[in-house]
């Protein structure tokens, strides 16, 4: 008894950010403006899928997250996350993992009268 399964398939680019050893939340908090208006640009051009802080497990602290990325190679992706302000200024470093997504949901709920949503 075989099952069809339709995998997705996509092809991503998964930015993991560590911040450097001495890193403070001061140090962090002094960048994000500059970091949100980055990342905000880069997804108004279609180029950031998701991003955010890692807010627990091994080695979450102030500067750690994950941005998912739209990038044609692994140096595409590499040059990209070297423009996020809190790598330019030292605060961060980054690795980068090629990601292919084959399973998942995302809901959305748009009201239309209200001007809300719904994430599931």
């Amino acid at each position: 008894m075989g099952t069809d399964r339709r995998l997705l398939g996509r092809e991503y680019w998964l930015i993991m950010s560590t911040p450097a050893p001495a890193v403070t939340g001061a140090d962090i908090a002094g960048h994000v403006e500059a970091h949100l208006d980055w990342l905000l640009g880069l997804e108004a051009a279609g180029v950031v899928v998701m991003s955010g802080p890692l807010t627990e497990g091994p080695g979450a602290r102030p500067g750690s997250g994950v941005t998912v990325l739209r990038a044609q190679s692994a140096q595409d992706a590499a040059g990209i996350a070297a423009g996020d302000p809190f790598v330019l200024a030292g605060l961060r470093t980054f690795e980068v993992f090629g990601w292919q997504v084959n399973e998942g949901a995302i809901a959305v709920r748009l009201s239309l009268g209200t001007g809300t949503y719904t994430w599931d």
